[in-house]
């Protein structure tokens, strides 16, 4: 493949998954020498950042070696409007996307949007029911991303009305952590790099995230004063925090890391049988999708 082909912009997106190990993908293939990767996560494909000058600075983020160039920005799988943008502006793309068992990664992405502010602290039971039954939407207008963003068929079958086949490889959570070094053969072979390349030995993945209900309360108190939220609640900008505002952070982070975080396992709450047999009847049918549009999977993914 050759070096962005297309005035500097990227020549490769990792696309997927929410909470799925996209960022060990990142920087794992940031590792190899023909490989330059934006740091953190590029939104300039989606609402509201999309826009001329978004998609014209994204060659800023380089720094111009002739390296094979790549973004990261899981959320674009399941933005409806993400495909057709990529295909407009980056007609060669390779794309990379890394899926995780749905049900799992929906209750991972629930907590997750509740520390930030996005949803609220509710029973997991609850707060399910309600994502189910769509009663969180009117006032929670991300709330529908916990759910929506695991169709993953669905939405890789939007993928492939602009892009073909094999410009798109989809890799499983647990299978990509486990054996980095085939998924890594797969990816850099995609892109067009050499794919013996071998990356030192990656660290332990660790989806430890924040499920305590006490971390929770405490660590949501600090977005006040680190981000500004549109009215409507659908997005957030960091604001600079006035000087007790970083002294009062400072002191949540410390009383987080040095005591509250030893009571939390680290590990999300098993949903009911009940509240299981309600999400896999959700995503039953989108299964079927997804091994039409990634027949590999078979071979990966325990769950389909």
């Amino acid at each position: 493949m050759s070096r962005s082909p297309h005035g500097g912009l990227p020549d490769f997106v990792v696309i997927g998954a929410q909470k799925s190990a996209s960022t060990f993908l990142q920087d794992q293939m940031a590792l190899h020498p023909d490989v330059e990767l934006a740091e953190g996560e590029v939104r300039a494909f989606e609402d509201p950042f999309y826009d001329a000058a978004a998609v014209a600075a994204l060659p800023s983020l380089f720094q111009g070696s002739g390296r094979v160039r790549g973004i990261k920005r899981p959320d674009y799988l399941g933005r409806p409007e993400v495909a057709a943008r990529l295909r407009e502006h980056l007609p060669e793309a390779r794309l990379l996307v890394v899926v995780r068992e749905p049900v799992a990664r929906a209750v991972s992405a629930y907590y997750h949007y509740v520390r930030h502010g996005f949803l609220p602290l509710l029973p997991l039971e609850d707060a399910f029911a309600r994502l189910l039954d769509g009663s969180l939407d009117a006032e929670y207008p991300r709330a529908p991303e916990i759910l929506s963003y695991g169709r993953y068929g669905h939405h890789l079958a939007r993928y492939l009305e602009h892009f073909p086949a094999e410009r798109i490889a989809v890799f499983e959570q647990k299978a990509l952590t486990a054996d980095p070094a085939a998924a890594l053969r797969r990816a850099f072979t995609l892109v067009g790099v050499d794919p013996e390349f071998t990356p030192p030995p990656a660290p332990r993945v660790s989806n430890r995230g924040v499920y305590s209900p006490a971390r929770l309360r405490l660590l949501r108190t600090k977005n006040r004063f680190m981000y500004e939220y549109t009215p409507e609640l659908s997005l957030r900008r960091p604001r600079r925090p006035s000087p007790a505002g970083w002294l009062y952070n400072a002191s949540v982070v410390g009383l987080d890391r040095l005591v509250l975080s030893r009571f939390d396992p680290g590990r999300a709450p098993a949903p009911t049988p009940e509240l299981r047999a309600r999400l896999e009847a959700f995503y039953a049918d989108d299964r079927a999708a997804l091994l039409a549009a990634a027949p590999s999977l078979r071979a990966e993914a325990a769950w389909l």
